[in-house]
């Protein structure tokens, strides 16, 4: 007692000093809870432009709580050092004061410069950076006036641009004197003047004057002059360009102007008319002054406060009835960069893999850089910028921690933000992201390592490539009382420090990325709630080698030189590990299935006969002599346009009225427009003429009326298409007559005809039939109206001549109303309505097929994953993506009919798989995608999963009775739904009482597929409760629901008829053959003592006549030392009777446990495989034999570890026989079928016994008598006894030497009761004897009560000692062949 309260005492100590460290802990750990530091730019540096010589400021000013950081500052790249001068100096705040900026060839101030803020122990971050200019303007201008001759009213347009910093100003001077704004001069601030229309006073000289901060420069002089020539204009004139748009770049949220000016009178004298289109559609101008487009001066385009959506191809159109001529430009907006989205600060463990986002918008799109502490992160296997973007830092340590910063910067200047790193140690827990409940138990700061699970088992790389390794293990010995939660897997380079860390909860796992022919180390850990285990599983594993060839080239470009042709060049690669042989340069049309290749010795080759303007994709792959390296990017560039090759098509006239035609068309075939479709060209004139007139129409149109006609007169009409090239190739003329009569409206017009509408995701497109032109109704006009939910919303008025529309910047998934109407001068007509929703918006990319991957393997990890891995031909010999397609699986369960298609993406040339179903055939494929293009699938592969132990219960468990024996039952069954395996068994459990727990219940085994069993022998008017199990090779499933079956009541008359048909029961059997036993033994007793008595009172006359017999006459019959046959004479030593209480036969090591019931059910096997689930090694202490038979000492208990058995055994008792052998009577016999699978285990290394196999005994009639052993008894040999007689020259009642000739064991036969201990089933009635086989004299052996081994090593007094009436035949039979073999004794005896 007293060490037990010192044990108390001792705990209760141990507690409290592990709360009062537990509370320091965490008094110390609120102290210092990590957080970020305030570290930031409060005012950056921007981009100066100063005259040399003047005075500058750079502004710099960094924020960081209570402390100044310190401040340097950076110029191209170098530390600027301010030391020993006076004329840069450093302001306490940091910024940077020049007192005079120099600008020579040897020195000068000119260059990017950054400021750079450091906190000790914190880190340092870098400003964006600033450009300090040296104002000047260059020597020559790039565009000077050019002096013209124009007819009056004409456009005159002079241009004056150079280069300066900052942008010079133009000022234009006429005959000396400073040009001023009028009504028909307008001076632009990007250098253009133009007048418009030429009146007589604005003929004279003209000149520019540029000036900035540096200088001015005055242009040459240039004259305009009047155009005498009159006749032309008379004859008419086409249009002509005297100043085309160029292409323009212009910054978002600025003002640009496009110029354009035309001249050229037709026949009628007026002049050109200038329209304007974007990408191929008119502009349509708004009457607003404050209209952000607007025309201006000579019909020239502003733009105000530009956007990105302005961007475009801009087309400027003259046009007047002789011809017309189109001039197109490119306007590019430029946007500066601008976050999206910044980088975040980062908490992280050692170890672990972090992602810094940045996202940067501009145009030119953003280069992103990033910098840790100032300096530059170049990429490196360990430090990744992926999508050109986000930084990735794998395998934390601890000199990772600092201040990143990311850059974006284009040519319109550079932004820049930071975010801080802070590494932690394993066992700080992440402030950002706390835990919803406890990873580890929380007492595993105290637990006992017994808790803790040990190091998982056979870690093992199941794949090993150039860039990944799949690992495998299997889950620990000790798992501990919590079970394993998760696994931790860390790897690192051989003699390397930054190692890296994933988490899985599965026994697999596949790690990526990795370099190939490195030595790489592995560790496993696995958790459960008290911790990680107590040793890691190690592994060392090298990737495989890869193939030296090259990198990719470089700087790879692709220039058009003509509407067929492109210029493709590229750099040598930087890695050529050998020598380039040659280059291979692959193109493809973008949209087309093909690729094609080209062999080049050089660096560029230009490609002829390409499509005209179409999309071509370009990439080049170095070989060397190991074959091709890895390709570079792709380059798209597209051929340039030019006039079209076709005809529109289905052109036709269709005559409305007595003055109006309307021409109709569709655009060229797509592949013979050469461009974008600009507009069309109409051509018309009366029949019989020369003289015609032209017309020119948007680009998206198709139809035009022809109005102003002639009542009554035929016209001739074509058409061609137009691109910025010019006109392509004309229709054959059409004819059509116009009307003889007018069109009446004295009425508003009838609803249009049809109304149709094609929604897309920002715009409808409307089109319209007229009215009925039976009415005669003259048409003036269409009113389109629309809205969102209602019409009429807007309004546009449109001419009769046009029939559809296109309504634009309509709301995507939207629902709208179009209505439209006709109207006169009588009033707007009916309406006619039409509802539509915009489809949603999306971006259509054209799919171009690419080669598909090669060498699909799949390999089985286990019944719920497959590794897949492939090669794709298109990476070349290294097989290393550095491009960003991925790849797709799809794999599906065969036959296709058991499920759907499932997909996983993947990034490198291999797929992990997982969540298939067990024991299942699946199909396997693979294709790549790439952008805007993507392979077929590749070839299938087809692999199975692994079996598992079966995943649901067996189903529609039904007990049957049986009409001719009423305490049997049938149990039928289905199988399981999800069988995971072949079925091989299912284990019957039934009780009477529901509560016991499983392992407490009768087991009854079914060996193989089969769905029904019979359990006869049941207890009359007993509930019973029954439920099965299917176990397959991996083990067993889910038990069914429990179902009830009662036997029925039996009278004593039924009962006497079903266990006994001779109409007697089984107790009158059981004491008939007792009786009879027990009589038989007495019989045998007296004969063995009259044939004693007999034998030695022959043996004393013998002896007696032998005294007198003379020595020349011998008796006659009497041989010599002829002894009495005395049944207990001649034994081996071991055989006496002093010795019968001692067992000196050999004995089996291994125990068997084995039912308390009987087994007799129909259709089952006594073989099985392993335990069910439940039964484990806790079970063992509720499990002893009661004897030899192989029956535990209480009912409840039926199962039995491996243990040494001290068996008692009868000593037998043999009796030679004298006498010559004699056919007689077989015996019957009692046979032990040998058992192989009795001690069989589940598995080599479990060490846990198999069920066992239920004990039967058969009964069989032999040639010779074999012995008789317990079911799981093993066998052994024991040496061979001879039983002869001590003389062999005796008389003629010797034995018979040839009788004895038997093997000891041979003649034995051990016969031994066995014990009826089922609570639930009747005593079995005997098994009768097999067909009657001569046989020999059979050695006779007294029987004995079968041994007894308890638990506690005293016999159960309660135990009951019958007998079986097995047992009872068996020593019947015995004993009948006992009395033959007297019988044979006393028959030879009687003859001597």
């Amino acid at each position: 007692m007293a060490a037990a309260e010192d044990e108390k005492l001792t705990r209760r100590a141990a507690l409290r000093v592990g709360i009062v460290y537990f509370c320091l802990a965490l008094v110390v750990e609120a102290t210092t809870v990590p957080h970020f530091s305030q570290f930031f730019f409060t005012v950056e540096p921007r981009d100066v432009v100063v005259k040399k010589g003047a005075k500058t400021l750079l502004n710099c000013s960094a924020y960081h709580g209570d402390m100044s950081p310190a401040i340097r500052w950076i110029k191209d790249g170098q530390n600027l050092n301010l030391a020993n001068t006076n004329r840069r100096t450093l302001l306490e705040n940091g910024s940077l004061f020049f007192e005079e900026v120099l600008h020579s060839k040897s020195n000068t101030d000119r260059g990017l410069y950054q400021c750079e803020a450091s906190v000790s122990g914190l880190g340092t971050i870098i400003s964006r950076k600033a450009r300090i200019d040296i104002a000047h303007i260059a020597k020559h201008f790039d565009a000077e006036p050019i002096a013209q001759i124009v007819y009056l009213h004409d456009t005159a347009v002079f241009s004056c641009r150079i280069n300066g910093i900052s942008r010079p100003r133009v000022r234009w001077f006429k005959d000396r004197k400073e040009v001023k704004k009028s009504n028909n001069i307008f001076i632009y601030d990007d250098g253009y003047l133009e007048i418009h229309p030429v009146q007589f006073t604005d003929f004279g000289t003209y000149m520019c004057e540029a000036s900035n901060a540096d200088r001015s420069r005055t242009s040459r002089v240039v004259s305009l002059r009047q155009n005498p020539k009159t006749d032309e204009i008379t004859k008419g004139v086409a249009p002509y360009f005297i100043e085309r748009p160029k292409n323009t770049k212009a910054v978002v949220g600025s003002t640009v102007v496009l110029h354009c000016g035309a001249n050229g009178h037709d026949s009628q004298g007026k002049r050109p008319g200038i329209q304007w289109l974007k990408d191929g559609s008119r502009i349509q101008f708004k009457s607003s002054k404050n209209a952000r487009i607007q025309t201006v001066g000579s019909l020239s385009l502003r733009i105000m406060m530009l956007t990105k959506a302005d961007a475009g191809v801009y087309t400027c159109r003259a046009v007047n009835l002789e011809d017309s001529v189109d001039s197109d430009a490119s306007l590019t907006v430029l946007v500066p960069p601008k976050f999206e989205k910044r980088p975040a600060n980062v908490f992280a463990h050692t170890n672990s893999d972090v992602m810094f986002e940045c996202d940067v918008s501009g145009h030119p799109p953003p280069i992103i850089s990033w910098f840790k502490n100032g300096d530059v992160v170049i990429p490196s296997d360990y430090f990744q910028i992926t999508d050109g973007k986000n930084l990735k830092i794998l395998g934390l340590v601890n000199s990772d921690e600092g201040i990143y910063q990311c850059f974006g910067s284009n040519e319109l200047g550079n932004v820049q933000a930071s975010a801080q790193l802070v590494i932690l140690q394993p066992d700080i827990p992440l402030p950002t992201t706390p835990s919803l409940y406890p990873l580890v138990h929380p007492g595993a700061m105290f637990t006992d390592s017994k808790n803790l699970p040990s190091m998982p088992n056979n870690l093992r790389a199941v794949l090993v490539s150039t860039r990944f390794v799949t690992l495998s293990w299997q889950t620990p010995d000790h798992t501990g009382p919590s079970g394993i939660i998760a696994y931790s897997v860390f790897w690192r380079e051989r003699d390397s420090e930054r190692e890296r860390v994933t988490n899985t909860t599965t026994t697999e796992a596949n790690i990526q990325h990795l370099k190939s022919d490195t030595e790489y180390v592995f560790h496993v850990r696995a958790y459960n709630r008290f911790g990680p285990s107590t040793k890691d599983a190690t592994l060392t594993v090298t990737t495989d080698q890869e193939v030296h060839v090259p990198s990719p080239p470089v700087n790879l470009r692709a220039v058009p030189v003509s509407p067929t042709a492109i210029k493709v060049t590229w750099d040598a690669p930087q890695h050529k590990k050998g020598y380039i042989t040659h280059y291979v340069l692959i193109y493809y049309e973008v949209g087309s299935t093909n690729e094609d290749e080209i062999t080049v010795q050089g660096t560029g080759f230009t490609l002829q006969n390409l499509k005209i303007f179409r999309e071509y994709s370009f990439r080049v792959v170095a070989h060397n002599q190991n074959g091709p390296g890895m390709s570079t990017e792709e380059f798209v560039a597209q051929t340039f346009s030019s006039t079209p090759s076709a005809t529109p098509q289905n052109f036709t006239l269709e005559v409305s009225s007595a003055t109006r035609i309307i021409v109709r068309w569709e655009p060229p075939p797509l592949d013979k427009q050469n461009g974008i479709i600009t507009g069309y060209k109409i051509r018309y004139k009366k029949s019989g003429t020369k003289q015609g007139k032209t017309v020119t129409t948007d680009g998206n149109r198709n139809n035009y009326a022809l109005t102003d006609l002639r009542k009554g007169t035929e016209y001739q009409v074509r058409i061609s298409a137009l691109t910025v090239n010019g006109s392509g190739i004309t229709t054959p003329w059409q004819s059509a007559s116009t009307y003889r009569d007018n069109l009446y409206e004295h009425n508003v017009p009838p609803a249009p005809a049809r109304l149709q509408v094609k929604p897309k995701a920002n715009s409808i497109v409307v089109n319209w039939a007229p009215p009925p032109t039976d009415a005669k109704i003259l048409v003036r006009g269409y009113v389109l109206g629309y809205g969102r939910g209602i019409p009429d919303v807007y309004q546009t008025t449109l001419d009769a001549n046009t029939h559809d529309y296109t309504i634009q910047n309509l709301q995507p998934a939207s629902e709208y109303v179009i209505s439209i109407r006709a109207f006169n001068n009588a009033g707007q007509g009916r309406v006619k309505l039409e509802t539509v929703t915009t489809s949603e918006e999306t971006t259509e990319e054209p799919a171009t097929p690419m080669m598909p991957p090669i060498g699909l393997k799949a390999i089985v990890l286990s019944p719920s994953t497959i590794v897949l891995t492939w090669a794709d031909n298109s990476l070349g010999k290294s097989q290393k993506i550095n491009d960003n397609r991925y790849y797709t699986v799809r794999y599906t369960p065969l036959p296709t009919n058991r499920g759907r298609a499932r997909f996983v993406n993947s990034t490198d040339l291999n797929a992990h798989v997982d969540g298939l179903k067990p024991n299942t055939q699946y199909e396997f494929v693979v294709m790549v995608i790439k952008g805007r293009r993507e392979s077929t699938w590749s070839m299938s592969v087809i692999n199975t999963t692994q079996e598992s132990a079966p995943g649901s219960e067996p189903r529609d468990l039904t007990p049957v009775p049986m009409e001719k024996n009423p305490l049997a039952v049938t149990l039928n069954w289905q199988p399981p739904q999800r069988p995971n395996g072949l079925i091989t068994g299912y284990l019957i459990f039934y009780t009477t009482d529901s509560k016991q727990e499983d392992r407490d219940w009768v087991v009854e085994g079914v060996v193989g597929d089969h769905l029904s069993t019979v359990i006869s022998d049941l207890t009359p008017d007993t509930t019973y409760f029954f439920k099965v199990q299917a176990r397959n090779r991996k083990g067993y499933g889910p038990m069914s629901k429990t179902v009830i079956y009662k036997t029925p009541k039996v009278t004593k008359s039924a009962s006497t008829e079903s266990s006994a048909p001779g109409g007697l029961s089984m107790n009158v059997i059981i004491i008939i053959a007792a009786v009879g036993v027990g009589v038989t033994f007495l019989i045998v007793i007296v004969a063995v003592i009259a044939i004693i008595l007999v034998c030695r009172r022959r043996d004393a006359q013998r002896q007696a006549a032998l005294s007198y017999k003379s020595p020349n006459k011998p008796v006659k019959g009497i041989q010599k030392d002829v002894k009495p046959p005395d049944l207990w004479i001649h034994q081996p030593n071991n055989l006496e009777l002093d010795k019968m209480s001692k067992s000196h036969r050999s004995e089996s090591n291994m125990s068997v446990a084995t039912s308390t019931m009987r087994r007799s059910s129909q259709g089952s096997s006594d073989r099985l495989d392993d335990l069910p689930p439940g039964m484990d090694a806790l079970d063992k202490r509720r499990n002893s034999f009661v004897g030899e038979s192989g029956y535990p000492s209480s009912g409840e208990e039926r199962y039995q570890a491996p243990q040494h058995r001290s068996i008692i055994r009868p000593k037998p008792i043999t009796i030679p026989v004298d006498a010559q052998p004699v056919h007689r009577e077989p015996v019957a016999t009692v046979t032990a079928l040998p058992n192989g699978h009795i001690m069989q285990m589940i598995d080599p290394r479990d060490g846990l016994p198999m069920r066992p196999v239920y004990p039967r005994t058969q009964y069989n009639t032999q040639y010779t008598s074999t012995p008789r052993v317990n079911a799981g008894d093993i066998p052994q040999s024991s040496s061979t006894k001879r039983l002869h007689s001590s003389d062999d020259d005796e008389g003629n009642c010797s034995y018979g030497h040839d009788v004895m000739e038997d093997s000891y064991t041979s003649r034995i036969g051990y016969v031994k009761p066995q014990q009826n201990l089922s609570p639930y089933k009747k005593p079995t009635p005997p098994v009768s004897s097999g067909p009657i086989k001569p046989r020999t004299a059979v050695p006779v052996v007294t029987s004995k009560a079968p041994d007894v081994t308890l638990k506690s090593g005293k016999e159960d007094p309660g135990l009951e000692k019958s007998l079986s009436t097995e047992e009872l035949t068996a020593e019947m039979a015995n004993l009948e062949g006992l009395m033959k073999d007297l019988n044979a004794i006393t028959q030879q005896e009687f003859e001597c």
